[in-house]
């Protein structure tokens, strides 16, 4: 009698291409998925003040390959989308819309060297727990700098009990330090969650997690 034939290993999920950034196996599993919901709830209470046109500029921190960017351009905002993988802009500058072109632009650097302009939005989804620690206050207070009063910021913050953390080049918060970091702002919402999630081999990952939708004060 035959040996069955060995079950094929399911596939890595996100998380797992993400702790090692392999951004293309990344982009791969991450391929279809909608705009992230803290990016809908920030659109959400901006359009309670009526639709975006041209001059509400979004800057997408870490837009990867554009499930934010394009629901923003959908929306009528101009996007400013940063990224440190050529591939990123590769996979989504096709996708975007002639019609939407005028309003977008991107730059391939990493979070270290970016230079940020004045934005009503910016938007940061799990992208900055990526940002070298020693490069965080620097990135930090270049994004309260761009946000005017009554702008927003809408993403995520890990938190020190993220098994990530342990990783040397990322960026964990407590929750005293984020409200430090948000001193000049009032949060629409900030949900503290923690999970665990299992990859493809079983292994448990244990997610501490910040999401954030915080209004500038006027």
């Amino acid at each position: 009698m035959s040996n069955p034939a060995p079950h094929p290993r399911p596939p890595a999920k996100a998380h797992e291409h993400a702790a090692k950034r392999d951004w293309p196996a990344y982009y791969d599993a991450v391929e279809g998925k909608p705009a992230r919901d803290t990016l809908l709830k920030a659109l959400e209470l901006f359009e309670r003040d009526g639709p975006a046109d041209a001059s509400h500029l979004a800057i997408d921190l870490g837009c990867g390959t554009g499930r934010d960017a394009l629901e923003l351009l959908r929306r009528g905002w101009s996007v400013f989308a940063t990224d440190s993988s050529q591939e990123a802009f590769d996979r989504l500058l096709p996708r975007i819309p002639p019609d939407h072109n005028p309003r977008f632009r991107h730059t391939v650097d990493p979070f270290e060297r970016l230079d940020l302009p004045p934005a009503r939005l910016i938007n940061a989804s799990y992208a900055l727990p990526f940002c070298d620690p020693d490069a965080f206050e620097a990135l930090w207070r270049k994004i309260v700098a761009a946000i005017p009063k009554n702008g927003r910021f809408a993403g995520q913050l890990f938190g020190e009990r993220d098994d990530w953390a342990a990783i040397p080049d990322r960026s964990h918060h407590t929750r005293s330090e984020v409200d430090r970091l948000f001193a000049d702002f009032t949060f629409d919402s900030l949900q503290e969650v923690e999970n665990r999630e299992a990859g493809a081999t079983g292994e448990i990952k244990n997610w501490h997690i910040f999401h954030i939708v915080a209004r500038k004060r006027a």
